[in-house]
């Protein structure tokens, strides 16, 4: 089984991983998706939300941004980050099953990787 973890806003990447206000959790068998669920984030401090991360214990967390300390917590706890991804939830999921979420059109704008 593979989990990924994608905030949210709307139907969409949200734009900062760390004011995210719903965490969407997706469970995958192979290509098939068999779980999906969201985890409403608002009321938690950042801490906290490090905490709910590591609980879900995600394979990977998909984000369009993350701050630094929160990209080395996630570090810290061995959770793989793919950074400057925007787009539609579904699409966005579906390009990962496919790896595909290195096309053009799911690159953030000016998101240059490594810098």
């Amino acid at each position: 089984m593979i989990r990924i973890a994608i905030p949210i806003f709307r139907h969409r990447v949200s734009p900062v991983l760390d004011t995210c206000t719903r965490l969407l959790i997706i469970d995958f068998e192979g290509q098939t998706e068999v779980d999906r669920r969201e985890v409403a984030f608002d009321m938690y401090a950042p801490s906290e939300r490090m905490a709910i991360v590591k609980k879900l214990n995600p394979d990977a967390v998909i984000c369009c941004g993350v701050s630094d300390v929160f990209d080395r917590m996630l570090q810290a706890a061995g959770i793989s980050l793919i950074c400057g991804i925007a787009g539609d939830v579904q699409q966005v999921a579906e390009a990962f099953l496919g790896n595909r979420l290195d096309a053009p059109c799911f690159r953030m704008p000016g998101f240059k990787p490594g810098v």
